[in-house]
Order: structure tokens, then sequence, then C-alpha cells
């Protein structure tokens, strides 16, 4: 995406397109959300789910599972960076379909080793290979 006067992308880690059955599971101390993973990168992802009626949802004490076939990373600490209605509502029938963007917070080692793993497999397109550390120093004094 060009960069205009009014909009400069300030993300730290690319994104990469979500495959088709990728599933992330908020959990809150509300209902939990379940929704398609439209797009993720190593610092958070974009959901979008189907709003649930007659409830509040509690966005401040967030953890996200994502869920691919038989992969999956769990219990990522998270916080809601912004979550808006999608789309036309005649498109979607019911008109309660949202997309929320989340970003991952305090990510211990193993699950960004688990979460770089689950991009590289998950994700369609080539900007999908996620580099791990260089451990090339490493390997050499083997």
């Amino acid at each position: 995406m060009a960069e205009s006067m009014y909009y400069s992308d300030r993300r730290e880690h690319k994104r990469s397109p979500a495959a088709n059955g990728v599933t992330a599971v908020l959990i809150a101390s509300a209902p939990e959300v379940i929704g398609s993973v439209i797009d993720i990168s190593m610092g958070g992802v974009k959901i979008a789910y189907h709003e649930q009626k007659n409830t509040n949802l509690d966005f401040s004490e967030l953890k996200v599972d994502l869920i691919s076939d038989d992969r999956f990373v769990e219990a990522i600490p998270c916080k809601n960076a912004w979550n808006y209605e999608a789309g036309d509502k005649a498109l979607h029938g019911s008109g309660d379909l949202r997309e929320c963007g989340i970003a991952f917070l305090d990510i211990t080692p193993n699950q960004t080793f688990l979460l770089r793993g689950f991009i590289n497999r998950c994700c369609r397109g080539l900007q999908a290979n996620i580099a791990g550390p260089d451990l090339s120093s490493i390997a050499g004094n083997q």
C-alpha cells in the first residue's frame, strides 16, 4: 500500500493473509468470541466474527487461541486495538458481522516460537515466511 500524506503504516511486523479455516477464540471474562482470522503477524491478528445479541463483551483482559487443523497456539495475552461493524448489512444478512484488531502482549519465547511456525504453515502468499532469530553462528560452533 502506498503511503499518503494522511496515512502511514506504523506496523512493526508484516501482515500475512490467513488461509481458509484459521480460527481465533478470544477468551475474556465475558462470553468467548469465535471468529475467522483474516490476517496475522507476529504483532497481532485481524478477526471477523458475528456479534452475539444482548451481550456486553469485556475486552479488558483478553487471551486468544489460534487454531488451524492440527496446529494451535493457545493463551496468547492480547488487547483489543480496534473493533467495528464490517461491510454492508444487506450483504451479510443479519448485519452483526464485525472485525477487530488484536495486538499481542508479553508473548513468551515459547509462544513466539509456536506463533512463528503457525504463521509459516497457516498463511497464504510469499510474505508468510516469517524468519526466526539467526542461529547460524551457533550452528557453526558444533
